[in-house]
């Protein structure tokens, strides 16, 4: 099954397809880390997603299980 990761990058909307949720999750928050506005992770048409607040839920867990606690843009810091 495809999973899609929808996002904002300079205000243009963008779509990433991925092969599993693990790799739609992943991208997703290296996309978050890169400053963009991602607003939708799933399956089957662009309208089935996980909410937004669930995503900043994912990408807040994933931050605290990184080396050092730290967002995107403070590791770069």
């Amino acid at each position: 099954m495809t999973w899609f990761v929808q996002y904002k990058r300079l205000g243009a909307d963008q779509l990433v397809r991925t092969a599993t949720p693990e790799q739609a999750i992943e991208t997703a928050c290296h996309l978050l880390d890169d400053g963009c506005d991602v607003y939708g992770i799933g399956t089957g048409p662009l309208t089935d997603s996980i909410e937004k607040e669930q995503i900043t839920r994912i990408y807040d867990m994933w931050v605290r299980a990184r080396p050092n606690n730290r967002r995107g843009s403070e590791s770069r810091i």
